[in-house]
């Protein structure tokens, strides 16, 4: 979920800080070789949900986009931020999909 309350996204800032300074002081430790994505997914009807993204887009500069996940994201070197509306019909094919996991096995 996303917010923009003050005391979260210092907590959240702050981490990412943390998390630089670590790896930066410790080489040895790896990180991705293709780079990372932080995600805030939208919430509320597939309308809100796609609002909300579409007043990230504004405020990060990129123009929203897609389909059944519609988003917006904006690259930061190997790093980006996405801010996601997952519609309820991809979340209902989702469910409908993994439904099955297990059922059917090669005997």
């Amino acid at each position: 979920m996303m917010t923009t309350d003050s005391t979260v996204r210092a907590e959240f800032i702050a981490g990412l800080r943390a998390l630089a300074r670590f790896l930066a002081d410790n080489p040895k430790v790896p990180v991705p070789s293709l780079g990372e994505a932080v995600s805030v997914h939208a919430s509320g009807t597939d309308r809100e949900k796609c609002a909300a993204v579409d007043r990230v887009a504004e405020l990060i500069g990129v123009p929203a986009s897609g389909g059944t996940h519609y988003l917006t994201e904006r690259h930061f070197g190997p790093i980006t931020y996405r801010a996601v509306a997952v519609t309820e019909q991809a979340l209902n094919e989702y469910g409908a999909a993994v439904s099955y996991l297990g059922a059917v096995t090669n005997a």
